[in-house]
């Protein structure tokens, strides 16, 4: 399984205005990281890999860092980030046909996590969430990695009440949700 692009833009494209939004646009910036993934996924396909799964962007808007951050918006899902991210995952999974039509013998999936994510933190209560726009961790607002400890005084009592673990990662309930949908719904074409 292959994933890219959440870090790539939040981490590397949108946190530093001045370096890469000056060389690229959004959309090229989207070219560029597709470009990587295909030129990896041709090298693993000459090293021998015949079925693999490539991950798409999540709703990056709606990582509590994001909307925390997001005061103009009332806190709300950054619209942009998603639809960036609808439309590298778009790029992705054409990509994914054209290499399926291209690599013989190669099983190419995209696992798409984009709507059943969103699915997730829309209707929280239908899987058992109370928290969509905070994570369990600290204030939940923007901690993440170490600064967030499962004993610390501010983490939350019960993780699988929250959809996010820190403001950026997925809790291990999110994650096994997320791994069901993709297991039934993607990755049983390799059984």
């Amino acid at each position: 399984m292959i994933s890219i692009g959440t870090n790539d833009f939040l981490e590397n494209y949108y946190a530093f205005p001045n370096r890469r939004p000056t060389q690229y646009t959004t959309s090229q910036y989207e070219n560029f990281l597709a470009g990587i993934a295909e030129n990896f996924v041709r090298e693993l396909y000459g090293l021998g890999a015949r079925k693999i799964s490539l991950g798409g962007l999540p709703p990056m808007g709606c990582m509590p860092l994001e909307r925390n951050t997001n005061l103009m918006g009332g806190r709300e899902c950054v619209q942009s980030y998603n639809t960036v991210a609808l439309e590298f995952n778009d790029k992705l999974s054409k990509m994914v046909t054209k290499l399926n039509k291209e690599l013989p013998g190669i099983k190419l999936v995209f696992s798409n996590p984009y709507f059943v994510f969103m699915r997730i933190i829309r209707r929280p209560s239908l899987y058992g969430f109370e928290a969509t726009s905070v994570a369990c961790c600290a204030t939940g607002m923007y901690e993440m990695g170490y600064a967030c400890a499962q004993n610390s005084l501010l983490t939350c009592s019960d993780a699988d009440k929250y959809v996010f673990w820190d403001s950026f990662h997925p809790t291990q309930k999110t994650n096994q949700i997320l791994a069901d949908y993709v297991v039934k719904h993607v990755l049983y074409k390799f059984m």
